[in-house]
């Protein structure tokens, strides 16, 4: 099995998913989706769209987003698995006809609860504390499965059929990752007020999102 990662930013990239999925027999690579780089969907199995900083609603600014919608849309209509982190949960929203704006509450960043839902709430019984990096919301597609909430935010995962998941928070973020995010992004945590140090999380919270994410990919491909 083969897995393609499109990254909309440098510094956001596959992190810990790259590890749990290859421990299991997938083979990832990543595109350069703000270069222009894309996977053909006739090679990979699974596509899957990561985060950034623009919003879905900004494809004149970024036209490299609609081609990733096209890809999402290909990708599905040939059976194959997508999934969707922050923004690529977004961008599966809109695919699928979805309403994705600003969020009225504000930007939801650091390390914050999610509430799981019917499928994460078997793996993950009671709630999680996770990281969250985001403005923007959605709403859940139609006939979609909704699979998780937070306190700020009601929507923020769903699922499409059997084969297409969007996830509003980040599982797949590492330490190693979070300082390259940290210094990328470093002007919007002076204007949101949050400290560098503050995002660091705990060590504990690192061994705990990384077995989050080890249990997603366990259920993400056996859907």
């Amino acid at each position: 099995m083969r897995l393609a990662a499109i990254k909309n930013v440098e510094f956001e990239d596959l992190g810990t998913f790259k590890e749990t999925f290859e421990r299991r027999g997938v083979k990832t690579e990543e595109f350069k989706g703000y270069e222009g780089e894309f996977p053909s969907p006739q090679d990979y199995d699974v596509l899957v769209v990561l985060g950034g900083p623009m919003g879905v609603y900004q494809e004149e600014e970024y036209p490299f987003l609609r081609e990733e919608e096209r890809l999402i849309k290909e990708f599905f209509e040939e059976g194959k698995k997508v999934l969707g982190i922050c923004l690529g949960a977004q961008l599966i929203a809109k695919v699928f006809g979805a309403k994705v704006e600003k969020g009225q509450w504000g930007k939801e960043i650091g390390w914050k609860p999610i509430f799981p839902q019917s499928d994460l709430e078997i793996i993950y019984r009671d709630e999680i504390k996770v990281f969250h990096w985001h403005g923007d919301t959605f709403e859940i597609p139609e006939g979609a499965v909704k699979l998780a909430s937070s306190a700020m935010y009601p929507n923020q995962a769903f699922r499409v059929g059997n084969r297409v998941i969007g996830l509003q928070f980040h599982l797949e973020v590492n330490p190693e990752g979070i300082e390259r995010w940290i210094e990328g992004y470093k002007n919007e945590l002076q204007q949101e007020g949050i400290s560098a140090e503050e995002i660091k999380g705990k060590e504990s919270d690192w061994k705990k999102l990384k077995l989050y994410a080890d249990v997603f990919t366990e259920y993400f491909l056996k859907l």
